[in-house]
């Protein structure tokens, strides 16, 4: 209560706000639902990419509320969990894959035409990884409304800094992984996206496309940063 009370201080009207967690692994799940509906749901889809087992992801909120989209990920001990135990939906396409810049926006675009869906409206990246390079990848390919990606809050604005690519390597657990907030502003903001909210835990950061943008107060990545409170 007393980070939302400084938040609500420093930053009025910050998404962050609206937190609570259902399948999300920490707050996502209050702030994804907040952005919609401010700006409407649109046509319903989405894709996350590093959607684990199912049970801990961004999405699966949204597919119980009818959405419709594509979980992509690279362990396919992670995807048999889901076969096993998540039910089976014509509106949910699921793919393994180990997701690269080079492959990413093919990979998107063929699973959305698999659903019959022309048109995004959140994209989740989370592969604790090259994630920076593979969202500027699909975003040659894809426009998504709303884009929530994990970024590395040991390195707070203004630095910038992000992992060297390397095809199939794997997170260690370290603090090896991902991109700065700030990389990941000045990677977007050319592409017709503005940062509006990062998570309290310090985990993941949300974009909106400009045309929806002023939907949020304009707030700079140094007052919307929040560093990483895992323990949450």
């Amino acid at each position: 209560e007393r980070i939302k009370n400084d938040i609500a201080l420093r930053t009025p009207g910050n998404p962050a706000l609206y937190i609570y967690k259902v399948y999300s692994q920490f707050d996502e799940d209050g702030i994804i639902a907040h952005i919609f509906s401010r700006i409407g749901e649109g046509d319903r889809v989405f894709v996350e990419i590093g959607c684990s087992d199912g049970l801990e992801n961004n999405t699966h909120k949204l597919l119980l509320h009818g959405w419709r989209g594509v979980w992509i990920d690279a362990d396919a001990d992670k995807l048999r969990f889901i076969a096993e135990n998540v039910p089976a939906s014509p509106r949910l396409v699921i793919r393994q894959a180990f997701v690269s810049a080079g492959n990413a926006g093919p990979l998107v675009a063929a699973a959305l035409a698999t659903l019959g869906a022309r048109t995004l409206d959140l994209l989740s990246v989370d592969i604790d990884g090259d994630d920076l390079n593979v969202l500027s990848d699909l975003l040659r390919t894809v426009q998504p409304r709303v884009i929530c990606t994990e970024y590395n809050a040991k390195f707070p604005p203004p630095m910038k800094l992000s992992i060297i690519a390397e095809p199939g390597r794997l997170w260690s657990g370290d603090d090896y992984h991902g991109a700065s907030l700030t990389s990941f502003v000045d990677a977007l903001h050319p592409l017709g996206y503005r940062l509006i909210a990062c998570g309290v835990s310090g985990v993941n950061a949300f974009f909106v496309r400009d045309d929806d943008a002023a939907q949020f107060p304009d707030y700079t990545a140094e007052q919307l940063f929040q560093p990483a409170r895992f323990e949450l």
